[in-house]
């Protein structure tokens, strides 16, 4: 029984100095929304232009195995849904960098709003998003979130 205790104790004693090593080397990268902009609207579609201003303190690239997002839209004081986006697989290098998220929408209610908006010259989006960093098979969550009034004119 001993024996075990002189394999095992050591084999914790990696394992722990290890994961508190990774964790010190690993620092979370930071995500807002930086801009919800209006690509075009027409009589059958709407599409938006989500930015992602993303900060890596870390010395090294991370990737991303997966960004998500939900995009809705106030009607009548309540969100509706409009779109929702999956990017996969996206690097962001060290520093500062942006990301690009394309939100079409192609919704029969959101028509119906859609005349309402342009009576009204304006739309209330709302993105809420998780965005998933790979780190030697860790994939924290970290969230992001912004509501933005837009103005729409023709």
């Amino acid at each position: 029984m001993r024996e075990a205790y002189i394999v095992l104790l050591p084999g914790i004693l990696i394992a722990t100095i290890f994961l508190c090593g990774c964790s010190a080397l690993f620092q979370e990268p930071t995500i807002t929304v930086g801009s919800v902009e209006l690509a075009y609207i027409n009589a059958t579609d709407l599409g938006l232009d989500v930015t992602l201003n993303m900060n890596n303190p870390n010395a090294f690239g991370v990737m991303f195995q997966k960004i998500t997002a939900n995009v809705s839209y106030l009607k009548d004081n309540n969100w509706e849904p409009l779109s929702h986006v999956e990017s996969e697989n996206v690097n962001i290098a060290t520093g500062e960098s942006t990301v690009l998220l394309p939100v079409s929408a192609k919704n029969a209610d959101l028509i119906k709003a859609g005349f309402q908006v342009l009576i009204q010259g304006e739309i209330t989006i709302q993105v809420e998003g998780i965005a998933q960093p790979s780190f030697f098979g860790l994939a924290p969550e970290i969230p992001f979130s912004k509501t933005k009034t837009i103005p729409i004119s023709l």
